[in-house]
């Protein structure tokens, strides 16, 4: 059985072969126990660049470790995958290049039952992704976009959450959908900016075009939100503001353009923590600061700095605590 199980994994058995081991995973567990431990163990173990795969390799890796795990686990200790993750799992392999052939994709999928679905998840970091459609996004950190299988050809919807800059190739005949915690956007094709945080409001700000956004869980009536406009839906999806854009910095964390006139001490810090993805502190005597300057491709370590020149008569000090926490104190601004 170990060697049928590596072979179906490699791709490597006859139609008839792959479809008696498909028919015995429906009929017994105990063979898709062993198969889920098998994949765990194969992709925790799995850190080579090499993207090959070897059935004797693979199988001889961890063939003496799953004998003893098969049957002595807790169920509320049961390895991270399930039957039904195992789909997903030879999905993401599939992409890397482990299995070869349509047959084998095809004969996952007819098993399981489930379409794929392709998720990009950011950290501290920003990506840019090429969606199947040609539509770009800019995807900002702690931020994650999914969508399903046929994307571009069926459908163009996906799920949001965090923050993202898209730019939306036009199709008359398909809408551009984003369903984003308790808000929904939909375009034909524009440019826009959506933050989705959860617990927080949904913010909309539009660039070119025309925007539709509207509430998943309340009966309120759609906005149409132009170029130059922002709109804010609240976290419980209970109401929606329309206005013109309230921040020209708001795209600031992707193109690394801000940009103060008379700015409050408040809103640059808050335009900071957005574009830098900080945590910044500051003494109440800085309060009544103003701002008027322009920053454009700096670093945070460069702005911050630059602020420190022009609040020089405020002895401003920069203290961190920590990589991404920030303390700013000083002496108060004259009026």
């Amino acid at each position: 059985m170990e060697e049928l199980m590596a072979g179906y994994l490699a791709n490597e058995l006859s139609e008839e072969e792959r479809a008696e081991f498909e028919k015995q995973l429906v009929e017994s567990e105990e063979l898709r126990i062993e198969l889920e431990d098998y994949l765990n163990l194969w992709t925790e173990g799995s850190q080579s660049d090499d993207m090959s795969f070897d059935k004797s390799q693979a199988w001889n890796a961890v063939a003496q470790e799953i004998k003893p795990q098969t049957r002595i686990v807790p169920i509320e200790r049961r390895p991270k995958y399930t039957f039904l993750k195992i789909a997903a799992t030879l999905l993401i392999v599939l992409t890397a290049g482990y299995f070869l052939s349509e047959s084998g994709r095809n004969g996952v999928n007819d098993l399981i039952g489930i379409s794929s679905l392709t998720e990009v998840t950011t950290g501290s970091e920003m990506k840019e992704v090429v969606l199947p459609d040609g539509s770009t996004v800019k995807l900002n950190a702690n931020s994650t976009l999914a969508y399903a299988k046929g994307f571009g050809e069926s459908h163009r919807n996906i799920t949001l959450s965090g923050g993202a800059n898209f730019d939306v190739q036009r199709n008359e005949s398909l809408p551009f959908v984003i369903e984003a915690n308790n808000g929904q956007v939909e375009v034909l094709g524009t440019s826009f900016d959506v933050k989705a945080y959860d617990g927080k409001d949904i913010e909309l700000n539009v660039t070119e075009g025309t925007v539709k956004f509207s509430s998943v869980n309340d009966e309120l009536q759609p906005e149409i939100v132009n170029a130059g406009e922002m709109a804010m839906l609240s976290a419980d999806g209970s109401d929606i503001k329309r206005g013109t854009v309230a921040d020209q910095n708001y795209a600031a964390w992707w193109t690394r353009k801000l940009v103060f006139e008379n700015a409050s001490f408040e809103k640059v810090i808050k335009n900071l923590e957005e574009t830098y993805w900080v945590e910044i502190d500051f003494s109440e005597e800085l309060r009544n600061c103003q701002l008027t300057a322009n920053y454009e491709n700096q670093s945070l370590d460069e702005v911050l700095k630059l602020v420190q020149d022009t609040f020089v008569n405020s002895q401003l000090k920069v203290i961190r605590s920590k990589e991404n926490q920030i303390k700013l104190e000083g002496k108060a601004c004259a009026n």
